[in-house]
């Protein structure tokens, strides 16, 4: 996701509070949706065209007419997934009042690009587009009838054959919805580069040692970000020697996986992240803006303090429309009788004395 503020000399790009480091290379527009400008990587697109390949070619195959469909549904979910982490993403980023710019979209949703903003909001954003992206799972669990997790147990069946993830049924929708948002939500985890879990890692060696120097935190970075791909070359070792897979995952996915990550660990986005963070702590509009939960406060406040005053503005209206409706009653009432007065009539003449004996004992 890139997004933030163009240089300050430029009114055109103009932003409050963040500054994108690096252009938006690589990626298709999509739309404009006011002042946000929406893209998708290339990769995106080539992963589209691969998969409308393999569908039409398959489809042609007995017992495959309904592949178009589950290949549809879950197109959907997984584009669905994307726009639950925006939203969480650039939620935080109003709140703490970051106007954003850009977003971009990769295969697994929302990509990160160094930003000239707190580390601590960087934390938050993330970890509220991850918990975005699970929420959004469990709740299609629990359409589908159980709230659970998809069992990733230990098997040598293919992943789209085991029972609780439905890849294989266009009945089971909402299990295969669910299991990809929990897939989007585990890969952004993964600190690859412009993934979210790249940059809560960063965020969080920024926040715990704030006093130590931008080589020292790139080092620190790296060498978790090393750790991490060793433990799963370890895990590809182990199955490569039980000749296991976990949920259909091989050796050979972990074992790449693990060989992307240590190369990634020297790429210089890490310093460009560092510095950006750097530049936040120093800059005088990232320090006014830096007390993210102070700023939440004051805008849960407000929103607080707007609803109570809509509420008494609709209570006050209510109250108006009975009052008239009871005039009209009365009238009604002494002309034609009790007899006159329907259900409705008489449950808001008790509603009026109710609320008459309710303030009579307050006072």
């Amino acid at each position: 996701m890139q997004f933030g503020q163009a240089h300050p000399k430029s009114d055109e790009d103009e932003d409050d509070g963040c500054l994108e480091v690096g252009a938006d290379r690589f990626s298709v527009p999509i739309m404009r949706v006011g002042g946000l400008r929406c893209s998708v990587s290339y990769t995106v697109v080539m992963v589209l065209a691969v998969l409308l390949g393999v569908v039409i070619n398959v489809m042609r195959q007995p017992g495959n007419a309904d592949l178009p469909r589950v290949a549809g549904l879950a197109l959907l979910a997984w584009t669905s997934g994307w726009g639950i982490q925006a939203l969480a993403y650039l939620g935080v980023a109003r709140a703490a009042g970051y106007r954003v710019r850009r977003i971009r979209f990769g295969i697994l949703g929302i990509e990160t690009v160094p930003m000239r903003w707190h580390a601590r909001l960087s934390l938050f954003s993330g970890f509220a587009s991850l918990a975005g992206c699970i929420g959004l799972a469990c709740s299609y669990r629990l359409v589908n009838g159980v709230l659970e997790v998809p069992s990733m147990e230990v098997t040598t069946d293919a992943i789209w054959e085991l029972p609780s993830i439905g890849l294989g049924e266009v009945e089971s929708a909402w299990r295969t919805a669910s299991w990809l948002c929990f897939v989007q939500g585990l890969g952004q985890l993964c600190p690859l580069p412009r993934t979210i879990g790249r940059q809560l890692l960063a965020a969080l060696v920024a926040l715990l040692r704030p006093k130590a120097g931008i080589d020292v935190k790139v080092k620190t970075v790296r060498l978790l970000i090393d750790t991490f791909a060793f433990a799963t070359l370890g895990i590809a070792i182990w199955l490569m020697k039980t000749g296991q897979d976990i949920a259909g995952v091989g050796w050979i996915f972990l074992m790449c996986l693990s060989v992307l990550a240590w190369l990634s660990s020297r790429r210089s986005d890490l310093v460009q992240i560092m510095e950006a963070f750097e530049f936040a702590a120093f800059d005088k509009t990232a320090e006014d803006q830096a007390g993210l939960w102070k700023l939440l406060d004051q805008r849960v406040r407000q929103w607080r303090a707007t609803r109570r005053i809509r509420i008494a503005q609709r209570i006050e209206r209510s109250e108006a429309v009975d009052a008239q409706r009871v005039d009209e009653i009365l009238n009604q009432l002494h002309d034609q009788g009790v007899e006159s007065l329907t259900v409705q009539d008489r449950q808001l003449l008790e509603k009026v004395s109710a609320n008459l004996r309710k303030q009579r004992s307050a006072e």
